[in-house]
């Protein structure tokens, strides 16, 4: 009756106890998946984005049991895919829904990726003009990366906040975040961050000088255009890896360069970036769409130094872009806006009136549309909206605090009756308890006397054991010689096969002797001495020659200098058992190499053969004195089965290691390691 009602107590309690769900793992990104994801990279660098996509969808059906990694980066890429190239809110918001729905129970594997995918939510909102609901999820990423992610992780967000500022036109906000993410970034230092990290960094300093030329403050934007060209530089193995991107961003800052100069009045220079800038990404598979900025500011160089023909020269190309609205590099509509400004001013300088004042109508047509499309976000104040939702959150954690303390409370309270009752059964059976205790340490005594009597007749049988081993070995020496002269007599056939089995029998049962004599080596009963061990062993393999050649094989020894502390005659026993179990097992004409080699404090005997090799079900048992994994050597010699379990002993006693290597039919190596001291 105590016992159940002690269970039922103890499970109320942890039934008022909010469990933690099990923790999930996933694999990670496969294989498969990355080799996909990378020639989908390279597609859209070549402006293939829409092949991209068909490849991406049809590569990843092959995908079997593809991991919640696979699938993120899948939809990650279709979301940047609609957003950038295609623009298209209502799919680039159903790819950022897709993104946290999958991600909503994968928060503590994928951190930096639930942050992307909040962002991402944010971006889609942004675009969809839902100013509010973008802020809440760009609070939502904020807040999550400063509690779960270090700076090295988090400044990729820090970067993309600076980014709303900029788009909100508050340039010097801008460079607070995008300053502040650039110092993060520096936090990353293990190689497996290194490369992305230095795709970022030239990135930012690239926008702080273009928010600084914002602001008119050239000086400092030239500054930061040179140290996003400097870091470009820095890392010359970077750029084999992505030649075309590394080159295109290289081609960005240029550009930007020249702009920089060409405000400043400086045109040599500016001149000079601005055709490097469109060289180099005036073509097919790099950013082309910064290739038309820079025509704009050549254009405008070129107008504000009276350069009327050169200037008529690249409107004339800007003009024909201009006229491709179909394209799917068709030019951005900010840059239009520059274009219609920059043909108002030309044909204004030129003289031409009507086609300047055609070109001032669409550039303040074009431009009220902008104007009337960002006018919301202009005037949203982010920072605010932030701060709400920050004392909105400590609210909600006072509150959450407070059923906490309560829930507490009742699991306190629970937890103290448990406490009692068990105090009260643990005191009404405390007499039981000694009670038993007294009863186990009896018994325990009981045991001791028992296992040290053991122990006793254990020596003293192994003693008797050795002594009549060792009394057997005389008369059985003797009528292996007797059996020596018996083959000389004149006897008859039958007469001969009765001494050679008499020998046979004698040699088995003297060798059975030796190994007996051997039977339970431990440390206390070895006296040790210096062995030269590469002597001992060319000893042993001389003395077990005859045995080798017998069955025609040969015995490769390569030896060191080598001296060791250990018993010279158990040692000797050691190598003779595996060398003699070697031959047994070879077939006839078998190669059988000893080799030694030693490391900082032990020395290392491999022996190897090429014999039948141990199965499977016998590596278990090999080294146990009573196994029954004993087999007949190749030329029918017989096995006691108990060398291998002395070999082990001996190898224990010294307080080294012993094990082996072994394949079916192409045979078995055995290793012996043993202790300089």
């Amino acid at each position: 009756m105590h016992k159940i009602l002690i269970s039922l107590i103890i499970l109320f309690y942890f039934a008022s106890c909010n469990r933690k769900p099990p923790q999930q793992t996933d694999p990670g990104l496969s294989n498969q998946a990355e080799k996909i994801l990378s020639k989908v990279d390279t597609m859209r660098r070549y402006k293939l984005s829409d092949q991209a996509m068909v490849y991406l969808d049809s590569s990843y059906r092959t995908l079997k049991n593809p991991s919640v990694k696979d699938l993120y980066e899948r939809l990650n890429v279709k979301f940047m895919h609609y957003r950038t190239t295609k623009e298209d809110t209502r799919k680039t918001n159903l790819y950022a829904d897709s993104m946290l729905t999958l991600l909503n129970n994968w928060q503590n594997q994928y951190k930096l990726e639930y942050v992307d995918a909040i962002f991402a939510k944010g971006d889609a909102e942004l675009m969809n003009k839902q100013y509010n609901t973008a802020f809440h999820y760009y609070y939502k990423a904020q807040d999550f990366a400063a509690k779960n992610l270090d700076k090295c992780h988090a400044y990729g967000i820090t970067y993309r906040l600076g980014g709303v500022r900029y788009k909100q036109k508050k340039y010097l906000e801008a460079i607070h975040f995008f300053k502040q993410a650039y110092r993060d970034s520096k936090y990353c230092r293990d190689n497996k961050t290194l490369y992305n990290n230095y795709l970022a960094r030239h990135n930012y300093l690239n926008s702080i000088g273009i928010s600084y030329e914002l602001i008119g403050k050239l000086d400092s934007a030239t500054l930061y255009y040179k140290k996003a060209l400097y870091l470009i530089n820095q890392y010359p193995q970077m750029h084999q890896l992505k030649e075309d991107y590394i080159l295109a961003s290289m081609g960005i800052v240029y550009g930007n360069l020249g702009g920089a100069y060409a405000k400043l009045g400086q045109y040599d220079q500016a001149e000079q970036y601005l055709k490097k800038s469109i060289a180099i990404n005036d073509r097919p598979k790099f950013d082309e769409v910064d290739a038309l900025t820079a025509k704009i500011k050549l254009a405008k160089l070129y107008l504000d130094f009276n350069h009327l023909q050169k200037t008529d020269r690249v409107l004339k190309e800007l003009r024909l872009k201009l006229a491709d609205k179909h394209s799917e590099k068709a030019m951005p509509i900010e840059s239009e806006l520059r274009v219609y400004k920059l043909g108002w001013l030309y044909y204004d300088k030129t003289g031409n009136i009507p086609k300047a004042y055609a070109n001032l109508q669409l550039y303040y047509n074009k431009q009220d549309s902008i104007n009337r499309a960002n006018l919301t976000l202009k005037v949203s104040d982010i920072d605010m909206f932030f701060k709400n939702n920050e004392q909105q959150y400590k609210l909600n954690s006072l509150s959450e605090e407070k059923e906490k303390q309560q829930d507490f409370l009742i699991a306190l309270i629970v937890f103290s009756v448990v406490i009692i009752i068990t105090l009260f059964f643990l005191s009404h059976s405390r007499k039981k308890l000694k009670m038993l205790n007294r009863q186990t340490t009896e018994q325990n005594i009981q045991m001791q006397e028992l296992l040290t009597a053991l122990e006793i007749s254990q020596r003293e049988n192994t003693r008797m054991m050795q002594i009549v081993a060792h009394d057997l070995r005389s008369p059985l020496a003797a009528a292996i010689s007797i059996t020596a002269l018996l083959k000389d007599a004149d006897l008859s056939t039958d007469e001969h096969k009765m001494v050679d089995l008499l020998e046979t029998s004698c040699t088995h049962s003297l060798e059975m002797i030796a190994d007996l004599l051997h039977i339970n080596t431990n440390a206390n009963d070895i006296k040790t001495e210096s062995v030269v061990l590469n002597s001992l062993i060319i000893y042993c393999i001389e003395l077990l020659q005859f045995k080798a050649k017998a069955k025609k094989q040969k015995l490769m020894f390569s030896g060191i200098n080598v001296t060791i502390k250990a018993n010279s005659g158990k040692i000797w026993r050691l190598i003779s058992n595996l060398i003699i179990n070697a031959i047994k097992f070879s077939p006839i004409g078998g190669d059988i190499t000893i080799e030694m080699f030693k490391t900082k404090d032990k020395v290392t005997i491999k022996i190897k053969d090429q014999g039948i090799g141990i199965p499977t079900e016998h590596k278990d048992k090999i080294f146990d004195i009573f196994t029954d994994a004993r087999r007949v050597g190749t030329s029918g010699e017989h096995s006691f089965g108990i060398g291998l379990a002395i070999s082990k002993q001996i190898v224990e006693a010294h307080r080294g290691d012993i094990w082996f290597e072994s394949k079916v039919n192409e045979g078995s190596t055995f290793y012996v390691s043993l202790p300089f001291n």
